[in-house]
């Protein structure tokens, strides 16, 4: 039998814990449906298991007249909140606190009079929230760019790796006179990555578990697989191959910050019956 090897941190992070069970406690304690505006965290399972508890994600929140709405862990649209207020639809926040602390800072050092900088993806939901309580006056990076401004302020999305954060810092240092820097990257990130890099080089093979709409799931896939070209990423155990471990002694398992544990033993169960 293989030996199956879990980082010590896996399962629901912090945030996505307590936006999870806040919404199933409602639930038990609602006859309505609870809407979720876009899905309450990248895991289709889990998304899936809400629903079938009557929490349904909806793309548009016009659509509803009335209700209950739980803001998801990523944080919402401002423009989405104020229509929640001025409709008196009921609301649910669980936004992730540390998601609130990055929206706080970037809205700080604009009226200080910095030009805010995030650092992050500009697709991903978190992002979009904290720009749009900017009113959109902030410019989201990936990389090395350079800004002509006296004063620069930057702030990371949650779940950014921490060579693209310092990317962004070192190519702003020389075009401004100011710079001021809120390293806002959740350190639940940080661990979880150190964990599976460092299992990755004790192992043959590697199973990283969570939603592929997960950003932080995707960047740790990538992170590990540059250490242990045997690393699969993978949502569900009915995805594993049995050819991905031959020789293999050791697999190593870890999670996204959105991956539950269940899905994860579940996982580990199909590694060591093959």
């Amino acid at each position: 039998m293989m030996e199956v090897i879990k980082t010590r941190h896996i399962g629901f992070c912090f945030g996505v814990n307590r936006a999870v069970s806040r919404v199933l406690k409602e639930a038990e304690n609602r006859k309505e449906k609870i809407y979720t505006l876009g899905p309450l965290l990248h895991n289709p399972q889990t998304v899936e298991m809400l629903r079938e508890k009557g929490i349904e994600p909806i793309d548009d929140v016009a659509r509803l007249e009335r209700g209950v709405v739980a803001f998801r862990s990523h944080g919402i649209m401002k423009e989405e909140e104020e229509y929640i207020r001025a409709k008196g639809l009921t609301a649910i926040d669980t936004t992730c606190p540390f998601v609130k602390r990055v929206r706080m800072a970037a809205l700080y050092l604009r009226k200080n009079g910095y030009k805010v900088v995030i650092a992050g993806d500009e697709r991903h939901p978190e992002v979009k929230s904290v720009l749009s309580y900017l009113g959109n006056d902030g410019i989201v990076l990936h990389g090395s760019f350079s800004i002509a401004a006296k004063k620069i302020g930057v702030v990371s999305q949650t779940t950014l790796d921490r060579e693209t954060f310092w990317e962004v810092v070192r190519s702003l240092v020389d075009s401004t006179k100011e710079l001021r820097i809120y390293n806002t990257i959740c350190e639940s990130t940080n661990v979880r990555r150190d964990e599976a890099t460092e299992l990755a080089g004790q192992v043959e093979a590697m199973l990283i578990v969570g939603g592929r709409n997960s950003s932080n799931t995707s960047k740790l896939h990538t992170l590990v697989k540059r250490i242990q070209p045997r690393t699969y990423h993978i949502e569900a155990e009915d995805e594993i191959r049995p050819e991905w471990f031959i020789d293999a002694q050791r697999v190593g398992i870890a999670g996204g910050a959105s991956t539950p544990e269940v899905i994860i033993d579940r996982v580990e169960r199909r590694v060591k019956n093959l």
